[in-house]
């Protein structure tokens, strides 16, 4: 009635205590592809364009030949709209260049909060622009532009795509499993 000592087990228990070489792997969330890759080379040339559109609005503050030309009562080219226009247009190519930064990184890093944000922030950028063109708009000489009627077309363009992209990001099975850390 000897028991078998406890350093000792049976073949049987050896093998069922192993793990497959793969459970003990790092699973790695698959890489980008499909139509992510246009979703990269997007967010890459958005960050291009919101750049040059932050140096721009930010050169029309802090040129005070330029500034003084819009804001100033005496100056042909008045409105008492502009100040508004010009500071609303400065802070949004801000935060919207800020928020794009915030949007590349986590993206490259695969970011379990990566669809939820960018769900979020497509609508959000597209009512700041809409919200610009309106104000934009109270000034005529903008109004009248050719300029300004291309905007409008823009945005008929930004809301379709926004359609397209926000369902995109929430439903797609490969989103889902790209964007695990």
């Amino acid at each position: 009635m000897n028991p078998e000592p406890l350093s000792e087990s049976t073949q049987k228990e050896k093998i069922s205590l192993e793990l497959p070489q793969g459970a003990w792997k790092e699973t790695k969330p698959p890489k980008i592809r499909g139509a992510l890759i246009l979703v990269a080379v997007l967010l890459i040339f958005n960050l291009a364009q919101n750049l040059a559109y932050f140096l721009g609005s930010m050169a029309s503050i802090m040129r005070s030949s330029r500034w003084e030309l819009f804001t100033n009562p005496n100056s042909p080219e008045f409105h008492p709209q502009w100040k508004l226009v010009l500071i609303f247009d400065a802070m949004t190519a801000t935060l919207i260049l800020c928020w794009n930064i915030v949007t590349l990184v986590f993206f490259f890093r695969k970011k379990r909060g990566f669809p939820r944000l960018i769900a979020i922030s497509i609508p959000i950028i597209f009512l700041l622009t809409l919200a610009g063109h309106f104000l934009s708009g109270l000034i005529p000489a903008v109004a009248g532009s050719a300029a300004y009627a291309k905007e409008e077309t823009a945005l008929i363009i930004k809301f379709i795509g926004l359609h397209i992209w926000v369902p995109y990001f929430l439903l797609s099975k490969r989103v889902e499993k790209t964007f695990v850390c």
